[in-house]
């Protein structure tokens, strides 16, 4: 007869993570009167792990109780020069006197451990043991994961490490110090180094820890620590550990089941390029307690698990080194510790420092790995949609073109993409309208266009200044708005990059863009000479397209690091063609591709609906060419005019579009 048994937690696995938990649950009074289940196989009565982290004294009561921690050290050993972590200490957790706390909890609570083999049911609904079902409210999983075959820019190597917890027949060690990683072991086509975690002056954990993709064996282990430990005289060994910690930036498992938290590693609190946990752990263990406390019935996903932040490209730039390059990791690491602080250290791996921070530790290390290394990150094709490298071979193609003395190419260029692309592209916007493919052309339409025009012309002639602001920030707006649509993110930026890219445009051709001012009866601005350059315009645009791209690194928004990258290089090109290059082959072409999407037609039948305004502006602009001849350059000024007035319109159809494009686009868009 099979029995169906509801219980309230479900805890597959007894690592660290649900130990953490069960903990925390036990402090908040959640355990009390609740029905628990464990699947744990293996026995949880010896030490099998060291875990460690570094805090101040505060946090370190806040991430777990006092009476859990053995041992704390005040100061670190690297390169064999101590330095000390105030207001930090590293302190040390044995997984013995965890594992001991958390069951002596889930005796206290009645808690079942199955310890035999149980049948988990795919959806981890619900657990069988024998005849006996469980249902449980909460389940946490912290199995460790299994990573699907790596993609591009995921990489996966091992942390394994031998330890010996010896005793020595003389003071050895120094208790208030600890070696955290001493490279004066033979590195075997790997990154290896030694800990030392001394409990008393005879007493410590002598570990030696291979990165590599290779996992260090047991006899590899002990012949690397017999040797190491040739200078500390005699001693015996009383205790080993052996493991190995995954270190990997490969996708993780999601939860597919509401009901389900997945933890620890499996749910990213591993640190890919160092592999702790434990203070990550605590904190999300507490978060946990925080939510079930609130009686919420979903527990949220851990914000690791879906770690996409800069700290998360450093990250990913380490494992490519050590995983293609690991006879590198030695002497990044030593220049480390000879370089930066051990507190700037602990704290850039706590993730908690500032760019202008990592900027310093970086430049302390060798630049060509990292740049080798970030050069293949974020230039490989599977992290960039091939249109986006349209603007960048654009831009090589028209400065070869230049340097040549064919400049005419870029120009033919320029012009052919203007009336294939640029124009039909805000030609369509009569079915914006509506949002209606099959819209027809209403004359109410024509009017409103028209008077949406009229009111920018007005405004040039009643102040030129506050018309070209008002240009420039729609412009911006608009073109930003376009950009950040196709690269999937937020709002938040939206204005500072439309305005860094715009005076990177700009201020990159000084002499053309005060030309330009002139014809609009506008003062140009004062040519100044720079710090390192003849023109301080210039080496602001060069700021500020360089901040663009540090915020497309930063951000890992990789079509705002291409796009960044050519408007740098389209500095050396006249303003006509940098600015014709960015708003045809980088907006005009987004555009169009956005609205194609968002009515799922091909660019034949949009170009048919773009025809009759498409042949308006061509008429339109061959009369002005038949008018002005080869006078153009004392046209400029009005042809700018009549550029922001039909442009206003536009931009507002656009505005509109992009609500419907956020609302219907396609998942496979």
């Amino acid at each position: 007869m099979k029995i169906k048994q509801p219980i309230d937690y479900l805890f597959i696995g007894l690592g660290a993570s649900n130990c953490l938990l069960i903990l925390e649950l036990e402090k908040k009074g959640l355990l009390d009167q609740k029905k628990i289940v464990i699947i744990e196989p293996h026995q949880k009565n010896k030490k099998d792990k060291t875990y460690c982290f570094w805090a101040t004294h505060d946090e370190a009561s806040q991430i777990i109780d006092s009476c859990f921690i053995d041992q704390s050290w005040s100061h670190v050993i690297l390169n064999g020069k101590v330095q000390n972590l105030s207001p930090l200490s590293y302190y040390h957790v044995s997984s013995l006197t965890l594992y001991q706390n958390t069951l002596r909890i889930i005796s206290e609570h009645q808690g079942i451990v199955l310890q035999n083999t149980v049948s988990i049911h795919e959806s981890l609904e619900s657990v069988w043991v024998e005849h006996i079902e469980y249902k449980p409210k909460y389940i946490f999983d912290c199995r460790p994961p299994k990573t699907e075959p790596l993609q591009k820019h995921e990489y996966f190597i091992n942390q394994s490490f031998i330890g010996w917890q010896i005793e020595t027949e003389f003071d050895t060690f120094d208790t208030n110090s600890f070696t955290m990683m001493d490279f004066s072991v033979p590195q075997d086509n790997a990154t290896q180094f030694v800990y030392v975690l001394p409990f008393s002056s005879t007493s410590a954990l002598v570990e030696v820890t291979r990165f590599g993709k290779e996992i260090m064996q047991r006899s590899e282990g002990d012949h690397l620590l017999k040797k190491y430990l040739q200078k500390m005289g005699s001693y015996h060994i009383t205790d080993v550990e052996i493991g190995c910690i995954p270190m990997t930036n490969a996708k993780l498992p999601f939860e597919n089941n509401p009901m389900v938290r997945n933890m620890g590693s499996r749910a990213g609190h591993v640190k890919p390029s160092t592999g702790y946990a434990f203070r990550s752990m605590a904190i999300d263990a507490q978060k946990i307690a925080d939510q079930i406390k609130s009686g919420i019935d979903t527990i949220t996903p851990s914000d690791y698990q879906r770690r996409k932040n800069r700290f998360a490209f450093y990250d990913r730039l380490l494992l490519h080194i050590l995983s293609r390059t690991p006879h590198i990791g030695k002497p990044i690491f030593e220049r480390l510790f000879d370089s930066i602080k051990a507190t700037n250290i602990l704290k850039f791996l706590d993730e908690r420092t500032s760019i202008q921070d990592e900027i310093k530790i970086f430049y302390s290390l060798q630049w060509k790995p990292f740049l080798n290394a970030a050069f293949y990150d974020i230039m490989s094709i599977d992290r960039i949609k091939k249109s986006v490298l349209i603007p960048f071979f654009i831009t090589l193609l028209f400065l070869i073109f230049n340097g040549l003395g064919i400049g005419y190419l870029s120009n033919t260029t320029l012009f052919l993409g203007l009336l294939i692309l640029g124009i039909p592209h805000g030609a369509v916007d009569h079915i914006l309208e509506n949002n209606q493919f099959n819209e027809k052309i209403r004359l109410s339409f024509i009017v409103s266009y028209l008077g949406q025009s009229s009111i920018i012309i007005i405004v040039w002639l009643i102040s030129p200044v506050v018309a070209l602001l008002f240009f420039l920030a729609y412009s911006i707006y608009h073109f930003a708005q376009a950009d950040f649509t196709e690269w999937k993110i937020t709002s938040k930026y939206t204005w500072l990059w439309g305005t860094l890219f715009f005076l990177g445009i700009l201020l990159g051709h000084p002499q053309e863009l005060s030309e330009i001012l002139n014809d609009l009866s506008i003062s140009s601005f004062t040519q100044k000479s720079g710090i390192i350059s003849e023109s301080l315009w210039i080496e602001i645009a060069y700021i500020a397209l360089g901040t663009c791209l540090t915020l497309g690194v930063v951000h890992q928004i990789w079509g705002m690091c291409v796009v960044s990258f050519s408007l740098l290089l389209a500095i050396q090109l006249p303003l006509l063609q940098a600015f014709g290059i960015y708003f045809i082959f980088q907006h005009s072409l987004l555009g169009w591709n956005h609205i194609r999407q968002h009515f799922k037609v091909t660019s034949l039948e949009l170009w048919k609906k773009a025809a009759i305004y498409s042949v308006g502006a061509y008429g339109l602009f061959l009369g002005m060419w038949f008018v002005i001849g080869d006078n153009w350059g004392s046209y400029i000024g009005t042809f700018f005019i009549f550029l922001s007035a039909i442009s206003f319109p536009h931009i507002i159809k656009m505005d509109t579009f992009y609500a419907y494009f956020r609302q219907k686009k396609r998942p496979s868009d």
